[in-house]
């Protein structure tokens, strides 16, 4: 049968069969009489292949940059499930067409997830998809992202690929695929070819992505008729072995190697995400109090609050709990623990600029000199204290992708490079194989606080390392709406116009502004506020909306307001609108 033939719905007759009589006429058992069930057909409309442009966009919308994101569960009557089970199946399908392409051999993938409820339907579909292609599929069930790329690199590891099903800080109903492989993360190119080759594998079988029966009916077609089954690997505990190894040999603990945590409290907030495991595997075995940790069990309809470093909720949260508990310090995770923030034992924050400090401290004491890559949000105050401590600030875009590219094409050039992080809490250092690594930063912190406190006899901590970071008295970020299709060159034009603007004087306050000698992004212009204090603001591009953001930052009382909201926002209230088809947000 053809394939377009075998996947249309059609009418079906489902007839429900009479009941069977049985009598004895020894027992002189009572007749008995059969129930006649009325036959009931269920009318299913026919369902018709899809054009293949529909079906090359239901793929190629789910691109989010260098990963795959999507609506995996309707949750509200409003929500469009583009993630399904069927399109996860082929998206995996590519993955491995596309290791195939770049020459790997004897593949085998390992698959997977954090606590999002809509795991356990996709997970199932990326394993069959992985071996409909002819890979070896391996199900690690609960993981985090660093995880599935120590997979592949893992001492003894058969393991050539890998995908993390996660949607990162997403709500609950999103969900998503990162691909990883010994070079580690895929890039923006990589994504887009495997979506196109799962593209044209659906259209090839004619599968209706999204048919409430016959998208998920393909998939279990395909489960049952694959004779191969995935092996499984408790791929989590691997890698906390290895995290606790990294402690044991960063601290070198005189009276206690193997308990080098030993009268340490740690507070772990992994707000029901996949960090949990951090403070019963890790810290806890190597001797650290973790009883004042909280939201620790994986709950994908994150209960408690967004597993997000970037989230003011979550960071207050961590703050409480390190506050009742008087622990000496807590970490805060995202949903797959690629990223996290610190909070000092006065519980104070640490995350964004702050966090970047410290790890810049912590690396150019062993790294001296080295230059620290950051995205571009980043605040004067950072630079100052980066260069005070010998250091070398390179600024350079949003994206953490884009960050640590950057780092390892200077490492390349021979230019030490040894942090690369963006403000997001997403970064990545050298040494740890250029991997985008929540835990392992974390991690590096609580080394450096455990060294900093036996090389002090007891008393030092990391608030310590930050005494000298100037910090902005006000910040805010600022969102206009692009209304045109063509929002990037319209955004372009926008970008060029304010780069003239400010350029000729008309707008620079009275000649305090500045543009930046050098920008990678957008237009970056420093403000000279008057006495020593200096402000700053950026208009650029979102890499992915129809947005163009202004961040502002000013050393004074006021300014933020004035920089962003007077001076910009009377710009942008000038500009024509009617051709650029440009919305300011409201709060200019």
């Amino acid at each position: 049968m053809h394939a377009a033939a075998q996947w249309q719905r059609s009418q079906h007759a489902l007839v429900a069969p009479k009941r069977q009589c049985v009598t004895s006429a020894a027992a002189r058992a009572p007749r008995c009489r059969s129930r006649v069930i009325t036959a009931v057909t269920a009318y299913l409309p026919p369902a018709a292949p899809p054009a293949a442009a529909d079906v090359a966009h239901a793929f190629k919308r789910l691109q989010n940059g260098s990963d795959v994101r999507g609506v995996a569960l309707a949750v509200t009557p409003t929500d469009t499930i583009t993630l399904t089970p069927a399109s996860a199946f082929f998206i995996a399908a590519g993955f491995v067409d596309w290791l195939k392409s770049k020459g790997v051999a004897d593949i085998k993938v390992a698959v997977g997830c954090d606590p999002r409820v809509s795991g356990p339907l996709l997970m199932p579909a990326v394993l069959a998809g992985l071996q409909s292609a002819g890979a070896a599929a391996v199900d690690v069930g609960l993981s985090t992202t660093p995880a599935m790329f120590y997979g592949i690199i893992a001492p003894g590891s058969s393991v050539n690929g890998s995908i993390m099903l996660t949607a990162s800080h997403m709500p609950m109903h999103n969900n998503g695929l990162k691909f990883f492989t010994a070079e580690g993360g895929l890039g923006k190119p990589d994504i887009a070819a495997i979506l196109e080759t799962a593209a044209a594998k659906c259209e090839a079988a004619a599968v209706p992505l999204g048919d409430a029966i016959l998208d998920a009916a393909y998939v279990l077609q395909q489960a049952v008729t694959t004779p191969a089954t995935p092996s499984s690997w408790p791929l989590l505990s691997k890698y906390a072995e290895h995290l606790r190894e990294m402690i044991v040999s960063g601290i070198k603990h005189p009276q206690s190697p193997d308990k080098p945590l030993t009268g340490l409290k740690i507070a772990v907030d992994a707000g029901n995400g996949s960090g949990g495991f951090l403070a019963t595997q890790v810290l806890e075995p190597l001797g650290a109090d973790v009883s004042g940790s909280q939201f620790l069990e994986p709950d994908g309809t994150f209960p408690n609050h967004i597993p997000n470093p970037e989230n003011k909720a979550a960071m207050k949260a961590a703050v409480h709990a390190v506050n009742t508990s008087g622990a000496d310090l807590g970490i805060v995770f995202d949903t797959d623990v690629d990223r996290s923030a610190i909070v000092g034992g006065d519980g104070s924050p640490i995350n964004s600029n702050r966090f970047i400090a410290l790890m810049a401290a912590i690396v150019l004491q062993e790294h001296p000199g080295s230059t620290i890559v950051t995205d571009s949000v980043t605040s004067n105050g950072l630079t100052t204290f980066i260069e005070q401590r010998g250091g070398k600030h390179f600024r350079f875009k949003r994206g953490y992708k884009n960050v640590i590219s950057k780092g390892a094409e200077l490492n390349k050039q021979g230019v030490d490079c040894e942090l690369m992080m963006e403000t997001s809490g997403h970064g990545a250092m050298r040494s740890n194989n250029y991997l985008d690594d929540g835990s392992h930063l974390a991690l590096t912190a609580v080394v450096a606080f455990v060294r900093s406190r036996l090389a002090s006899g007891g008393s030092a901590g990391l608030g310590e390392l930050l005494a000298d970071l100037q910090e902005p008295a006000e910040a805010a970020e600022y969102r206009i709406g692009i209304k045109d299709p063509d929002f990037k060159a319209v955004g372009g034009q926008v970008l060029q116009a304010f780069h003239d603007w400010v350029q000729s004087g008309v707008g620079n306050a009275g000649g305090s502004w500045s543009l930046e000698p050098v920008n990678h992004e957008g237009w970056r212009v420093n403000v000279d506020e008057g006495e020593g204090k200096r402000g700053w603001l950026l208009l650029r591009q979102s890499l992915h909306d129809p947005l163009l953001v202004l961040n502002v930052e000013s050393d004074v009382q006021g300014g933020e307001h004035a920089h962003g909201q007077r001076h910009v926002g009377i710009w942008v209230a000038r500009v024509d609108l009617g051709s650029w088809r440009c919305r300011p947000a409201a709060a200019l």
